[in-house]
């Protein structure tokens, strides 16, 4: 899977990428892995529903309100694990 994980890469260092991740509603994200640590910075209320890459719905987010964030750390081997792979 692609580890494009937003809409559109705005900055990108050796210390991290920054991505903006914009969807309207219902509007379906293509499939992507998470293989480094993350920030989702909430700028509006909302939630975050898609699919496992086996086809099964998940929820991949907390609720949070404006300027909410929620910090992931993903593990070395996330790379080799689908589990880290999730699309909407």
């Amino acid at each position: 899977y692609p580890t494009d994980v937003g809409t559109e890469l705005l900055f990108e260092n050796r210390y991290c990428r920054v991505w903006d991740f914009y969807l309207e509603p219902g509007q379906v994200a293509p499939t992507h892995h998470h293989v480094l640590d993350y920030v989702f910075v909430y700028v509006s209320k909302g939630r975050l529903l898609g699919y496992h890459p086996d086809g099964r719905p998940g929820l991949f987010d907390d609720a949070k309100e404006n300027n909410g964030y929620m910090w992931a750390h993903i593990p070395d081997s996330a790379p080799e694990d689908p589990a880290f792979a999730h699309g909407g």
